[in-house]
């Protein structure tokens, strides 16, 4: 697909503002709950001539242009829409169509299930070894600033909403165990009314 690509969507009126996008459709004027748009005009839905292409008003019309980012050259960054030349994992080269698990996203497409296992097998070896160097203890594990995985060491970060005593499982080495939630009194002080002076 050529990042150029420029075709007039003759359909749509160039002054409709009101587009959106669910997955490769395209949506003007998309009704709320089976209500019309709040602007009255009618529902459109289209789908691109090709995959990797979405619509964009430009100067006042409606093209459809190429979304793909490797196609566009901006890889790296993630990309809603991607060409069918594209849609392959970005490990292995295995064609989407031609999977038969659900793939894991990434920044650069996605990856599919079997190099991730083998990417995940790696990461744990890796931990796991770094873990046995390191000869940790116990205590290396109790009163940290951080949650640790007491398996391989692994940091864990944990939103506010999780901080609760619980079990987890780590997602690196797989291993179980048990947070505990340690707390530290302190006081603070501050003085009613005036100040007491000798």
């Amino acid at each position: 697909m050529d990042k150029h690509t420029k075709i007039l969507i003759a359909e749509i009126p160039g002054e409709w503002t009101e587009r959106t996008r669910s997955g490769h459709t395209n949506i003007w004027n998309g009704k709320n709950h089976d209500r019309p748009h709040r602007n009255g005009l009618p529902e459109v839905k289209l789908e691109p001539p090709e995959k990797g292409l979405y619509a964009e008003r430009i100067d006042g019309a409606w093209y459809w242009i190429s979304g793909c980012n490797k196609c566009n050259g901006t890889t790296g960054k993630w990309s809603y829409i991607v060409c069918d030349k594209h849609n392959a994992c970005h490990h292995c080269g295995i064609h989407r169509s031609k999977l038969t698990e659900t793939p894991w996203g990434h920044s650069e497409g996605f990856t599919c299930k079997p190099c991730q296992d083998r990417i995940d097998a790696a990461t744990k070896a890796e931990a796991l070894a770094k873990f046995a160097e390191a000869e940790f203890g116990d205590s290396d594990f109790e009163y940290q600033d951080e949650c640790k995985c007491p398996h391989c060491a692994t940091a864990i970060h944990l939103e506010s909403e999780d901080h609760k005593d619980q079990e987890m499982t780590c997602d690196v080495c797989g291993g179980r165990f048990e947070v505990t939630l340690n707390y530290e009194v302190t006081y603070s002080t501050a003085v009613i009314g005036e100040r007491v002076t000798a």
